[in-house]
């Protein structure tokens, strides 16, 4: 198994194999999903299995995980617990792919690799909430008696009457 799961790989020879990957990557080292998280301490855990389906590669992607997104009413940590299975086409042209061929989401994979890191956090993104936020609102820290009590209301414009008259 490599270390770098960032690195491409030939998918029809780990097709051709069966071979199963299997890794813990930290929730920092995903590109895209990292900036949406609230903390990147964590891990997830993947689990990917390659096969030949009609004789075109698939891969069974297993992740589980307990992503720490931001919520958008408080901007405080909301806890997402992922545990998700599929099954995609790995394809190298997309223009040739017709999906009730297969049945299957097809991938891209540019001549015949990828990096396994983009399949585990393409099925991340695709969990994540578009709008994450604490199911019960009293969840959200700004909720509190103690933070409407400090609310100072601000008015910009309330001098600008005075200043008018003025000229």
């Amino acid at each position: 198994m490599p270390a770098d799961w960032s690195r491409p790989v030939d998918v029809e020879r780990l097709a051709d194999a069966g071979e199963c990957r299997e890794n813990d990557l930290s929730l920092a080292s995903l590109p895209r999903l990292a900036p949406d998280l609230a903390l990147t301490d964590g891990t997830v855990h993947a689990r990917i299995g390659f096969a030949r389906e009609r004789k075109q590669p698939v891969a069974d992607i297993e992740v589980r995980a307990r992503l720490p997104l931001r919520c958008q009413r408080c901007l405080q940590p909301v806890w997402l617990d992922v545990d998700q299975q599929s099954r995609v086409w790995l394809v190298t042209d997309l223009a040739k792919v017709d999906r009730d061929e297969m049945g299957l989401e097809p991938i891209l994979a540019p001549e015949g690799h990828i990096a396994l890191r983009d399949l585990i956090e393409e099925e991340l993104l695709l969990a994540v909430p578009l709008v994450p936020r604490h199911e019960d609102e009293s969840d959200c820290t700004t909720g509190s008696a103690e933070s409407e009590e400090e609310e100072v209301v601000q008015r910009p414009f309330a001098g600008l009457g005075e200043l008018l008259k003025r000229q």
